[in-house]
């Protein structure tokens, strides 16, 4: 297939700090021919008229954007004859605009990795997919290097008042709990810059790695991200929040990873059992990493929603 993906903000590259913003882009290019525009396109007429096109897809990255000229009408978007997918993306912010883009462009496939894709396509009266996030085998996996943390943690603190509900504040009150225990060496990074959190994504990686347990929690739409599948591909035990309704089945406790309750009542027992008996923390990380390696990677994702677009191709 011949693709025009669409990025904002250079947001592809290797070394950029959310490298799984450009994990589909890398795979896609190494299966199908691949050019890329980085910005907001003002027309798309010149760039169509220059080279046929089997589609054109908005990345994550686009959606990423934070600047409103983004989620408006693009002149010969809309009437052209080539399928348009676009990665809905941090639907947290900016939502009302990012849903009238793909409406006023007259879409072809929404994608989206959180439940609410199929209530979008619903409202926007397009084709909707979701799309779960995951995570590079040849960037996070186990370089069988001592471990040397106890716990880990790396990520915003999400302690200003944006995330209401049950989890509000939770990592705040994890990291609470963990930095009065004076028997575990603990590494945890909230820097509320994420180029200061990740200087390298080698370095996050083998950080990772380097842990017994990783923290991880829900987003601000209770969502789960890359970090989940970062965490089992390095086999590190992932240890988590309770999983909202839609992923259940895909993260089980004691069996993929470890979780604890929102309010934290069974956090530290939980914490002092795996720390205390690797024998059972190893079956659960061997478990997760089996299935992940199999079903989870970037490749897998980039191949199933490939198979979505060849689908609306032989439609439009």
């Amino acid at each position: 297939m011949n693709i025009l993906y669409v990025d904002c903000g250079n947001r592809l590259g290797d070394n950029y700090t959310y490298r799984y913003y450009g994990d589909f882009y890398r795979e896609l290019v190494a299966n199908e021919n691949v050019d890329v525009y980085q910005g907001i396109p003002a027309n798309m007429n010149p760039l169509l008229a220059a080279k046929k096109y089997d589609c054109i897809i908005f990345g994550l990255g686009y959606f990423a954007e934070r600047n409103v000229n983004a989620y408006k009408e693009i002149p010969g978007l809309r009437n052209c004859d080539v399928p348009v997918v676009c990665m809905l993306h941090k639907q947290q912010i900016m939502l009302k605009e990012k849903l009238y883009f793909c409406k006023i462009n007259d879409i072809d496939l929404l994608v989206n990795a959180h439940i609410t894709y199929k209530e979008f396509g619903e409202l926007l009266g397009t084709a909707a997919t979701r799309f779960w996030f995951s995570a590079t085998p040849e960037i996070f996996y186990d370089r069988e290097i001592e471990k040397i943390y106890d716990v880990g943690f790396c990520g915003a603190s999400h302690g200003d008042g944006k995330i209401k509900g049950p989890t509000e504040n939770l990592r705040d009150r994890v990291y609470d709990i963990l930095k009065e225990r004076s028997d575990l060496n603990l590494y945890w990074n909230r820097h509320t810059r994420p180029e200061h959190r990740i200087k390298s994504i080698e370095e996050y990686a083998a950080t990772m790695n380097k842990s017994r347990i990783w923290i991880a929690t829900t987003g601000p739409i209770l969502d789960v991200s890359p970090r989940y599948f970062e965490v089992i591909l390095s086999k590190t035990l992932l240890f988590c929040n309770e999983m909202p309704f839609e992923y259940e089945g895909m993260f089980v406790d004691g069996v993929n990873c470890v979780t604890y309750k929102n309010d934290l009542s069974d956090f530290e027992e939980k914490l002092n059992f795996y720390l205390t008996n690797p024998k059972e923390a190893a079956i659960i990380i061997e478990n997760a990493y089996n299935h992940a390696i199999s079903n989870l990677t970037s490749k897998h994702m980039c191949n199933n929603l490939l198979q979505e677009i060849k689908k609306i191709s032989k439609e439009v």
